[in-house]
């Protein structure tokens, strides 16, 4: 008899997992989410990131901590385009890929290279055959060739992101400062915009801009799309749970629990950077002052920080399914 988990967790990686300024996955996430996967509780990263991302940044190093071979992990990329199973992952990784490595190439790089870890997933090295790339959301090469000229303009600030596999993303330097990134987003952006707008091909795709990047995707895509993507996976490999979470550090997140709401799932939204307000919703939203208040980091904590407090109260709080939040 296959045993229900009492919570389950759809994750966007930027903000809450990974930092938006380094890139890195703080070691206290790496073992908070070990001890959860340990416990048959099903995890998903529900993220805009590309899968070689996802592997290289928040893989690697989950493995070489021991994430066991047979946990329910998943990862939702790219808002709903491209998926896995970290089950595929357990036999590829090298023993000594404990450190993480970039995933993106250009002037966002961090260093690291092909041969370190677990394979990678770009548009130079393929896409391996346990992962999925949804053919229907992929921009068309044309367009996507005209993108790529246009952010060449703009290498002072920002990069072309040549992992994703079915969408385009110009995402911001490492180590580049917010507010002149953001103004040299702004012109890429009507640029952009005029692009599309003029190419007949794209009127599938849209144009969605985040605090470190720009991207053109599918009109389907968002979190609700992964979340759809997530609750099959979770399905396909256990019992569902009885409650969720789901976690992110913009409002554009909080689509992940309006999808689990709607479809009759007990929900509560963490959100990890709550400056743009807390929206009216149909159920409980936690921010840092909530887990500050229960004993886990601290009211002013905010991305990974309070993605690393969320995480620790929900490792301590993992056999109370009606726990008060």
């Amino acid at each position: 008899m296959r045993t229900v988990p009492p919570i389950g967790l759809l994750l966007d990686v930027d903000g809450p997992i990974a930092s938006p300024e380094t890139r890195r996955v703080p070691d206290g996430i790496v073992t908070a989410l070990v001890s959860l996967a340990g416990q048959g509780i099903p995890v998903v990263f529900n993220t805009g990131r590309s899968a070689d991302f996802v592997l290289q940044h928040a893989a690697t190093p989950l493995l070489a901590a021991g994430l066991p071979g047979d946990a329910r992990f998943h990862a939702v990329c790219e808002k709903g385009a491209v998926h896995f199973s970290f089950a595929s992952l357990a036999d590829l990784a090298a023993p000594a890929s404990a450190s993480p490595l970039s995933g993106e190439s250009g002037r966002g790089a961090t260093g690291g290279g092909p041969d370190a870890g677990l394979p990678r997933a770009t548009r130079g090295h393929g896409v391996p055959a346990w992962m999925e790339v949804d053919a229907g959301m992929r921009l068309p090469a044309d367009l996507e060739s005209r993108l790529v000229r246009l952010v060449g303009d703009y290498t002072d600030t920002m990069f072309y992101d040549d992992t994703k596999l079915a969408m385009f993303s110009a995402e911001m330097n490492v180590g580049e400062s917010p507010e002149r990134y953001r103004a040299g987003q702004r012109d890429f952006e009507a640029r952009v915009a005029d692009l599309l707008a003029e190419d007949r091909t794209a009127d599938a795709f849209q144009l969605d801009s985040t605090i470190i990047s720009s991207d053109v995707e599918h009109a389907s895509s968002g979190k609700d799309r992964g979340a759809e993507r997530s609750w099959a996976l979770i399905a396909a490999d256990g019992e569902l749970p009885m409650r969720w979470f789901t976690c992110g550090d913009s409002r554009t997140d909080y689509a992940m629990a309006d999808w689990l709401q709607a479809r009759g799932a007990p929900v509560v939204h963490v959100d990890v950077r709550h400056e743009d307000g807390i929206p009216e919703t149909p159920y409980p939203v936690m921010t840092s002052e909530d887990l500050a208040a229960e004993g886990f980091g601290t009211a002013e904590g905010r991305h990974e920080e309070a993605g690393q407090a969320f995480l620790e109260w929900a490792l301590k709080t993992t056999g109370a399914p009606n726990a008060t939040m």
